[in-house]
Formats: structure tokens, C-alpha cells, sequence
């Protein structure tokens, strides 16, 4: 790149992130000025506003109670000002263009993913403890699959060495799908495949968060990516509805999809450091999974749901093969979730009935833990009824705010019998869950606010195979390098430390 080009970029960049700032700032400034204006000039305004306020935000909010509770509180420390800040910041579009747009193109899409009730009834035949969980996936138009061959990465480093063959043997279609893209060694090495590709009459399509990959989404880069051929869209660009910015709106889901036939998905975005080539908070430990097989299909039509409603180009699937009769015992559910399915979001409700379901042990990874009430009191009901319930989380953070509120959450969960351990090499990226030997989840959902009701977010959920006892071999080497944290440690920490989290706490909807 040449240094004018390298400036203008940076330019680009500084005025995207310095117009979004501007605008929070004069946003924050509008409420704090409306409401000392209120309060001065206009007491019975203020006081009818405070009335109406929070039984409105209350009935109208359906989201989980401790969401519109933390909202209440807010309106009731700024009243008025505190209801223009949900419409600008809290409302979470469950009606606007985008998702109905997206139900729209889903229901086109997942129709032509069959369900095959064969399978699904021999699933439910061997693992009957799982069987609610797979009906209600089914249900939710996400079926089971034979396992046609799965592979699990404890690392970005594995993953590279398996997903860069996989690339450049591409006969049809790669399609990608990324919260995080950033210029680097893994960027340019990728982009020179996808080129190749492309010249050899091979589809590429790639849908970028666009708040994600604001630093990599320069002009440059997108007339680079777009001369190469290479179909590029992003999600939600932040300079189209900048006077409602949405940090939590976004599509958090990672999917690496070759010819329809192999298909990659987990915790690792398209960075350096996922892939241990740049050190920022110690190791990057991640996790991934390929799969192989007609599930593929499934995880397929997903991404085509987000190109079309991104793009509002429709794309079909391929014909489905036949298939014959299979005795196959271990099984495949990708799945995924976000803003357009609340309050019934498969994302929410497969984590708490996984939770509930759990009769011996429950491990989980996960980089943050800002759980509502609903979930702690799931995890709380399993550790009471002696169940294993251990807990891993990054001993290195990224983020110390959401770590304070993640802390703050210890509390309960320890006192009711719950293991928390903090990864002590690094930082813990990874998204795994492990269930009673039987049941296993790798994806791109963090046991938070964002992944459960605000972002898009994938997954696969595994039923028996190898590949559950790879994930909760995985578990069993994390916990091994961390350190277990007591309760009588949390009881103890300093009074600022426990004054700042309380304060951070209030503000763990919007985290």
C-alpha cells in the first residue's frame, strides 16, 4: 500500500470513529441539558415524563427482567432524559426493518433445509436426556445430522492448518462470515487465496460486521477486495443510522463455508492474535470445529439469511443429494440466534435448557459472564441438585469493565457450589460448553447480555461422538492452566473494587 493510501485510511478511520463519538457525546449532552432544563423550567413536564416513563419502558420492553429493571433505574436517575436514552441506546429493534426483513428471508431460506425425522428420532432414541433439547432446535427449524465428520481445533494455530488446504482445493463457493476482519499476516495471506479463487471462477462472498472491522474497513480496503471480485457487504454500517448507534446490534457469528460441503464455525474472527501471530493479552486461546456433510447445508442457508438481508440479493441452495439409510450415533446441530427471534431466541433458550438438563456435570468457557436471572438461577438450581458445575474465564482480559461486572457475578455462583477458574496463560476467547458426556457446544456465544439477546450469534450443538470428548478434553486442559477462584477471595476484595462493580453492574444491558 502506498504512504498517500496508508493516510487517507487512517483519515477514513479517525473520521468514522470521530463521527460516531461526536455524535454519542452530543447525544449525552442533549439528555443532561433536556433534563436540567426540565427540572428548572418545567417541573410538571418532569414529573409527568417520571410517571409515564417507567411504566412505559417497563410493558413495553419484552426482555428479560433484570434488562428492563436496570432501565427503570435509570429513568428514575434521569427522569425524562432517561427515557430519550433507551429510544436512542435501549430499544433493540425487534420490530424494525432489518429483523422483520430478516424473519422475512428466513423463512424463505430454512424451508429448503429438510428435516429428516429419521435422524432426529434415532437421535432422540439413544440420547433420550437431550431428546427436549433436539425437538425444541427442530421446532426452531434447526435438525440434526448424521456426523459426517467433524473436527475440533483447540486453537487458531490447528484451525489455519486445516482451513488453508480446504481454501485453495474450493471448486464452487466460499462464503465468510466475520465479526472481527483485520489487516495483518493472516488477512494477507487469506486475501491471496481468495483472489486466486476468484479467477478461478470460484464465488467468494464475505459479510463484515461493520462496527467489528472498523479499523480494517478502509476505502482501500474495500475497492481492493471488490476489484479482486470478491462479493463484500457488511452488517449494520455504523455511518447509516448514526443517530441511533447500536455497539450491541451487531452479527457476532464466524462462519468459513467451502462448496457447501465443509464448514467452519466457533470463536475466531479473521485477526492475527486469534491465530497467536501478535501477543496483546498473553495467549489467545480459541476454539473451532469443521464439519463435513450434509449439516453443512444447514449452517449454508444461514449465511445466505444475513447475505439476502444485507444485500437484498437471494441465493438458493444447491439441489439436495439423495441420501441413504444411515445407523450413524453421533450427531450434528448448527444453530444460531439474535434480535429478530426475541424473546423466544434459540441462542437464549438452548443455553437454558442445557443448563436445567444437566444430571452429573456442566462444564463452560467463556470469556465473559454477564448472566440475567434467569440463567444464574439455572446454574445456581444445577449446583444445589449436585450437578459438577465448573466455570473457565479469561485470567487476561480484554475488556475491564465487562470483567468488573463479570466478577461482580461471581458471588452467588460461588456461594452455591459453583467452580470459577480464570485461564492463567492468557486470554480465554473460547465458547465451549460440555454436558454429562454426551452433549457438546462450540460457537461464537459468549454467556453475556450481547451474545444472548442482542447480537446474531452461531453455533453447532454435538450429541455423542468423539468430538464431545474432544471439547471436554479441551476443558479439562484450561482448567488445568488456570487458578480456581474461593469465595472467601471474591468476599475480600477491596471496597473500591466492590463499589466499581456494583456501579458497572447497572449498566450490564448495554455491555
Amino acid at each position: 500500500m502506498k504512504p498517500n493510501e496508508k493516510l487517507l485510511d487512517l483519515i477514513n478511520a479517525l473520521i468514522r470513529v470521530g463521527s460516531v463519538v461526536i455524535v454519542l457525546l452530543l447525544e449525552i449532552a442533549l439528555v443532561l441539558v433536556g433534563v436540567v432544563m426540565l427540572h428548572r423550567s418545567a417541573m410538571g413536564v418532569y414529573l409527568l415524563l417520571q410517571v409515564f416513563s417507567v411504566p412505559l419502558i417497563y410493558f413495553m420492553v419484552n426482555k428479560e427482567p433484570r434488562y428492563k429493571l436496570n432501565w427503570v433505574l435509570i429513568i428514575f436517575l434521569l427522569p425524562g432524559g432517561g427515557f430519550l436514552l433507551y429510544f436512542l441506546w435501549g430499544s433493540k429493534r425487534e420490530f424494525s426493518w432489518f429483523n422483520r426483513a430478516f424473519r422475512r428471508a428466513e423463512q424463505e431460506i430454512i424451508e429448503s433445509v429438510p428435516i429428516r425425522s429419521e435422524v432426529e428420532q434415532r437421535c432422540y432414541d439413544l440420547y433420550p436426556n437431550e431428546a427436549p433439547i433436539g425437538r425444541y432446535l427442530a421446532r426452531a427449524g434447526r435438525p440434526a445430522f448424521d456426523n459426517e465428520g467433524v473436527r475440533f481445533f483447540n486453537s487458531g494455530e490447528a484451525m489455519y492448518e486445516s482451513l488453508i488446504p480446504d481454501l485453495k482445493a474450493a471448486k464452487k463457493s466460499i462464503h465468510i462470515e466475520t465479526f472481527i476482519l483485520d489487516k495483518g499476516e493472516i488477512w494477507d495471506e487469506l486475501f491471496g487465496i481468495l483472489k486466486q479463487k476468484v479467477a478461478e471462477g470460484v464465488e467468494v462472498c464475505m459479510v463484515l460486521d461493520d462496527f467489528g472491522c472498523l479499523k480494517a474497513s478502509t476505502p482501500s480496503f474495500r475497492r481492493q477486495v471488490r476489484q479482486a471480485g470478491i462479493h463484500l457487504t457488511f452488517f449494520a454500517p455504523i455511518d447509516k443510522d448514526i443517530l441511533h448507534v447500536s455497539f450491541n446490534f451487531r452479527t457476532h457469528q464466524k462462519y468459513l463455508l467451502i462448496d457447501e460441503k465443509i464448514g467452519y464455525c466457533g470463536g475466531i474472527n479473521l485477526a492475527d492474535e486469534y491465530f497467536d501471530r501478535k501477543r496483546r493479552f498473553g495467549y489467545w486461546k480459541d476454539s473451532a470445529t469443521r464439519i463435513e456433510g450434509e449439516a453443512v447445508r444447514s449452517m449454508e442457508a444461514m449465511f445466505l439469511v444475513m447475505w439476502q438481508v444485507c444485500t437484498g440479493e437471494r441465493k438458493k441452495l444447491s439441489p439436495l443429494p439423495p441420501k441413504g439409510p444411515s445407523q450413524a450415533e453421533a450427531f450434528v446441530r448448527p444453530f444460531d440466534g439474535g434480535p429478530a427471534k426475541n424473546p423466544d431466541n434459540p441462542v437464549q433458550s438452548l443455553y437454558d435448557m442445557v443448563i436445567a438438563r444437566a444430571a452429573e456435570h456442566l462444564y463452560i468457557t467463556t470469556p465473559y459472564l454477564v448472566l440475567d436471572r434467569q440463567m444464574t438461577a439455572n446454574l445456581i438450581r444445577a449446583a444445589q441438585s449436585g450437578v459438577d458445575v465448573r466455570i473457565m474465564m479469561p485470567g487476561i482480559y480484554d475488556k475491564g469493565y465487562v470483567h468488573a461486572v463479570s466478577r461482580h457475578n461471581f458471588g452467588p455462583l460461588l456461594r452455591s457450589g459453583i467452580r470459577i477458574f480464570e485461564y492463567t496463560p492468557g486470554f480465554l476467547h473460547a465458547k465451549e460448553l460440555v454436558a454429562d458426556g454426551n452433549l457438546a457446544i462450540c460457537g461464537s456465544v459468549n454467556l453475556d447480555f450481547r451474545s444472548l439477546w442482542e447480537h446474531y450469534e452461531c453455533g453447532v450443538l454435538f450429541t455423542g461422538g468423539q468430538v464431545v470428548q474432544d471439547i471436554a478434553q479441551d476443558i479439562a486442559q484450561i482448567q488445568a492452566e488456570s487458578r480456581e477462584i474461593t469465595y472467601e477471595e471474591w468476599k475480600h476484595r477491596s471496597v473500591f473494587q466492590k463499589i466499581t462493580e456494583c456501579v458497572l453492574s447497572l449498566l450490564a444491558p448495554l455491555m
